[in-house]
């Protein structure tokens, strides 16, 4: 295992409950070898939420995932043939999720889509994923021309999902502290509720589509979880997944009773994701062995174990100059991360 992030020195100390609470310092090589039988969960993992935009790179995140127990992927392979080398090199492993670029993401482009849609499943593809966040939409100028998929105007391809049974990976909304920065802009972005209202209309409007909605709906902030709670006692056509590491740590660990309980509660609609990217070009990122390394643990130790006050083992720009980002594992019972890390995924996909 390679060191964490963080250069500091770390002391560890644990209390009568086997916690282990961190005081400001670094994580060690042997730091990490202490944590690691922390992860209690020996099970299959399925990780719902991957991206590929080469061969190589998807290699490591197969090599690393498989060291951290995972046995299945939803992959969003950015070019066809890394679809095709992911099929040959890792037959059963795969279900592929068909990337449909953000800029066709217009009036335009509905009708393409739904074309597109007819022939997923010909084409060796389970699930449609569109790039329709924030921050491809901006590639889109506002007005009549521009797609909303709670919009009437969109039918045709909710028409195509329905006939061909196809679920719909969707992800329209960010962080809340992308919108008081680099969304700010209004004459380029909409608010976060907006956001959030349209993505509600499109699942309330197509209650025979399935959908996976992308980052915990956008809602893993611990003063969204109430609405969002709403939205899955209302709705039973969608679940959630639990990609990225880094949004799901930093809001989810600020309450981690509540969030364990919320989890608890509706653990049947929730689904591991990392949202690791495989790209060279970024070497000095997803090249990294540390890119995939460090998330897959971030999120276990989250979900299975009862760490305090942990830094995350990567920056995370966001709390760069508040502090930094903690874990506080939520110490889920086996039976909830069983269905959350692979029986969920199962079901969902093995309906597709």
């Amino acid at each position: 295992m390679n060191p964490f992030y963080f250069s500091i020195e770390i002391e560890v100390k644990r209390n009568s409950r086997n916690t282990y609470f961190f005081q400001l310092g670094g994580l060690s090589n042997e730091i990490v070898s202490q944590l690691l039988p922390e992860l209690n969960y020996d099970g299959p993992i399925f990780d719902a939420h991957t991206h590929a935009v080469d061969k190589g790179s998807l290699d490591l995140l197969v090599q690393i995932g498989q060291e951290y127990g995972i046995e299945r992927t939803l992959l969003i392979p950015h070019i066809r043939r890394v679809r095709n080398h992911a099929e040959k090199k890792y037959p059963g492993r795969f279900t592929f999720a068909r990337f449909f670029s953000g800029s066709k993401l217009s009036v335009k482009g509905i009708t393409d889509m739904a074309k597109q849609i007819e022939k997923l499943l010909d084409e060796g593809y389970q699930i449609l994923k569109p790039q329709n966040s924030p921050v491809m939409r901006k590639h889109v100028k506002k007005g009549p021309h521009s797609i909303k998929f709670g919009d009437e105007s969109c039918e045709p391809i909710f028409a195509a999902l329905v006939d061909n049974e196809i679920p719909l990976l969707l992800h329209m909304s960010d962080p809340n502290t992308y919108y008081t920065g680099k969304y700010a802009n209004r004459s380029v972005y909409n608010t976060k509720e907006e956001d959030l209202n349209e993505l509600e209309t499109a699942v309330a409007r197509h209650s025979d589509v399935r959908f996976q909605l992308a980052h915990f709906a956008a809602q893993p902030e611990i003063d969204r979880l109430s609405n969002l709670a709403h939205w899955l006692e209302s709705y039973p056509n969608f679940n959630v997944d639990t990609a990225s590491a880094r949004w799901m740590v930093r809001e989810l660990s600020k309450d981690p009773e509540r969030s364990r309980e919320f989890l608890i509660k509706y653990q049947d609609r929730v689904v591991f994701g990392t949202d690791c990217v495989g790209i060279f070009r970024f070497k000095w990122r997803t090249s990294s062995r540390n890119y995939y390394d460090h998330r897959y643990l971030a999120l276990r130790l989250l979900l299975e174990t009862d760490v305090r006050g942990m830094p995350l083992p990567f920056k995370d720009k966001d709390t760069t100059n508040t502090g930094g980002t903690l874990i506080n594992g939520l110490s889920l019972p086996n039976r909830v991360l069983r269905k959350i890390y692979w029986e969920n995924a199962v079901r969902f996909y093995g309906e597709a």
